[in-house]
């Protein structure tokens, strides 16, 4: 149930994105959501729990939930942050957008999701992934 819930809640960033086109520039040079997420971590709450996602300077990310840890890369372009996990899991797409418009650390919001539910974020402050 644990990796279950973990593999759900740390594609709950992916779900909420799905529709959104993934950028096409590179690195994690845009002030927006670069600036935003670069060294903070969003939680990401869904039905199946929470997960911790860290976004660390080196363009590397860490999520984790449960008793589980996966890592992978992330980018931002603009308001738009993309992760990708190692190794790419068959069945999902190998990168996930959300769109961080109009969010701020410390600000929560909602989304819904077919597959996982009601999604809860919250941006944070520095690592706060159960794991360093």
């Amino acid at each position: 149930m644990l990796k279950k819930s973990l593999a759900c809640a740390g594609m709950a960033l992916a779900c909420v994105a799905c529709t959104v086109p993934a950028a096409r520039t590179t690195g994690n040079t845009s002030p927006g959501a670069a600036s935003l997420v670069s060294g903070n971590t969003i939680f990401v709450t869904n039905r199946y729990g929470p997960s911790a996602i860290y976004f660390d300077p080196s363009g590397r990310f860490r999520d984790t939930g449960g008793s589980s840890v996966s890592e992978g890369s992330w980018r931002a372009d603009k308001d738009q942050v993309c992760t990708t996990k190692d190794p790419t899991p068959a069945r999902v797409t190998p990168e996930f957008c959300l769109d961080l418009a109009g969010k701020k650390v410390g600000t929560g919001w909602t989304g819904d999701d077919p597959q996982n539910g009601k999604l809860l974020f919250l941006i944070t402050p520095g690592d706060k992934s159960e794991r360093h």
